[in-house]
């Protein structure tokens, strides 16, 4: 094995990254997952293997759950020393960011005993070689069994962690625990310590999601369940909505009846898809593309726009493209829609879409409707409706591009 790709990458008069050279320890192998707050929050995977650390970029981190499936991008082999870093990578320098050691310990591959170390590394080097390696871990946040396999056909780089069956197994967020197993610091606290911020705080991801769903004050359209609309009586919302009723009056024609002046919802939830046993056709549904993206309401409030996933989490500085596009739009409306990673055929990538910025594609936001416009809540509005306003008021005028169609039920 080589550590020259990691050397090129690095500048060690400017980065505390040990240069390291190839060497092994003595016992039992060794992993370290390390976290890291970089361009993007993700958890780097770490097993010892002839000299080195084999190494995988995990997004969104391991899990306890063997319902979960990680994307782990494979990186560049580290030096085993660097199982101990913890610090900060200065801006300017490949990876900049906060590190700390979130979990570490030993492992070795699945149905092991009575091996040696020797025979276990041939062992794990022949499932590396093949794209399927399993193996027993034993840190102090992660246990048991899993399964490191590559995916087919995307990629050398490409592969899935995920948790197998065993006494360990849970559905609990092992990620909440934050803190480093060695300096007992979170992210926040090792960049505090050297004058620097984080770049993905994770307070305003708590925050985002322990936001509450209002109540619903009246039924919705069918099929299309919405949170109802905050009230609020700032002076600020009641200017806007003077100044941009007539444009709505004239979007919605015979259907004003149907809109009701409100502020700007929060906590909106995306329509989502709905699984069948087989194909059907009925005028009660409407069918769409089925894009493979993150689904996503924005928020747009002429330039202040905001991203927001469907499980609450912000998506705003993640898909900084996105949210500049819809800030040029300078709207006040609040769309449901996905972010879609489109290559050069204009076929959707999902797996490019935790790392964009290092894969040849480009970022789309599909618009599939329209819930809120001008101060006007339009949920009440049958859906072709909607469609029709989303593309009056933006996408058409504003090139933004919107899908024909993921099914979807509507009122007609």
């Amino acid at each position: 094995m080589s550590l020259s790709l990691y050397k090129k990458k690095r500048s060690f008069s400017e980065t505390p990254e040990p240069e390291g050279r190839e060497k092994s320890s003595k016992g039992l192998l060794k992993f370290v997952i390390q976290k890291h707050d970089a361009s993007h929050l993700h958890y780097d995977f770490r097993l010892e293997l002839d000299g080195v650390l084999k190494s995988w970029a995990v997004p969104k981190g391991p899990s306890l759950n063997p319902a979960d499936k990680r994307l782990a991008m494979m990186v560049e082999d580290h030096p085993y020393d660097y199982r101990n870093f913890e610090g900060i990578i200065p801006e300017g320098n490949y990876g900049g960011g906060t590190v700390i050691v979130w979990d570490e310990g030993t492992y070795e591959p699945i149905e092991s005993e009575g091996l040696s170390r020797k025979e276990q590394e041939k062992l794990l080097r022949k499932q590396l070689h093949s794209g399927n390696m399993k193996f027993i871990m034993h840190g102090e946040k992660i246990k048991g069994e899993f399964a490191l396999f590559q995916m087919k056909g995307k990629g050398e780089r490409s592969w899935i962690l995920m948790k197998k069956s065993d006494d360990f197994a849970t559905e609990e967020n092992i990620l909440l625990q934050n803190r480093s197993v060695k300096s007992k610091k979170t992210l926040a606290d090792v960049a505090e310590e050297n004058g620097v911020e984080v770049k993905h705080p994770e307070e305003e991801v708590k925050k985002a999601a322990s936001r509450k769903p209002q109540a619903a004050s009246k039924p919705r359209v069918s099929g299309h369940e919405r949170q109802a609309v905050k009230k609020t009586s700032a002076k600020s919302s009641k200017s806007a909505i003077k100044k941009k009723a007539p444009h709505v009056k004239e979007l919605l024609g015979d259907d004003l009846n149907l809109a009701a002046k409100s502020a700007i919802p929060t906590n909106a939830i995306p329509m989502l898809a709905t699984l069948t046993d087989e194909p059907f056709n009925s005028d009660q549904w409407l069918f769409e593309i089925k894009w493979d993206g993150y689904r996503s309401v924005a928020y747009c409030q002429e330039k202040n726009v905001e991203l927001i996933s469907r499980n609450l989490r912000p998506f705003t500085e993640k898909y900084h493209p996105v949210t500049d596009a819809l800030k040029a739009l300078t709207l006040q409306a609040v769309f449901d829609g996905e972010i879609v990673a489109v290559d050069e055929k204009g076929l959707a990538v999902f797996q490019s879409l935790q790392n964009w910025q290092n894969t040849p594609v480009r970022l789309q936001f599909f618009i599939f409707d329209i819930l809120w416009l001008d101060g006007y809540d339009l949920t009440q509005l049958p859906l072709v409706e909607r469609k029709r306003i989303s593309t009056a008021s933006g996408p058409r005028r504003h090139q933004i591009q919107r899908p024909c169609s993921r099914k979807r039920k509507g009122v007609f």
